[in-house]
């Protein structure tokens, strides 16, 4: 094994460990009581964040609102982890569904656009009615384009015996 094997298993053992610590880094950077921690660097995050009302993209403090993003920012990166693993499967793009649908849930949440018409059911499920269509479609074109390329005599390579010379 060399020193870059090394180093690259070691590194996504710690991208992985910080992935699986996102649901829970809320209780490491907040307190329920006090807000953030006295260690955390005071950037103001969640003064910019905080509306007139005092809540935080219409959440009620900072911690539930970076629990609520974090969690749906772990399950984004855990479908999308999962299209990724499943290269030349033929459900890989099906799998973009759930994908494309936490991460639309987690700009909602990033953009407090929660209480609009972008976090409605009807528009959640609009939205998944037009991706499936649009994947098969995509699905079923490249499947089409790959067998009338197979079919067509013009584009085999053909390999010749030492008898066919």
């Amino acid at each position: 094994m060399t020193f870059k094997f090394i180093t690259k298993i070691i590194g996504m053992a710690l991208l992985l460990s910080f992935v699986a610590m996102l649901p829970f880094l809320h209780d490491i950077l907040t307190d329920k009581e006090t807000g953030l921690r006295d260690w955390v660097p005071i950037l103001n995050i969640e003064k910019m964040l905080t509306n007139s009302s005092g809540k935080v993209q219409s959440f009620s403090s900072y911690r539930v609102f970076l629990y609520f993003l974090l969690l749906h920012l772990f399950a984004t990166i855990g479908w999308m982890g999962w299209v990724n693993d499943a290269k030349k499967k033929s459900y890989r793009f099906f799998l973009l569904i759930p994908s494309c649908m936490t991460f639309y849930t987690t700009l909602v949440i990033v953009f407090d656009a929660r209480a609009t018409s972008y976090n409605n059911v009807n528009t959640k499920f609009f939205l998944i009615i037009v991706l499936n269509f649009l994947l098969i479609m995509f699905y079923l074109h490249r499947k089409f384009k790959n067998r009338k390329a197979q079919d067509d005599p013009s584009k085999k390579k053909y390999t010749f015996n030492k008898k066919d010379k």
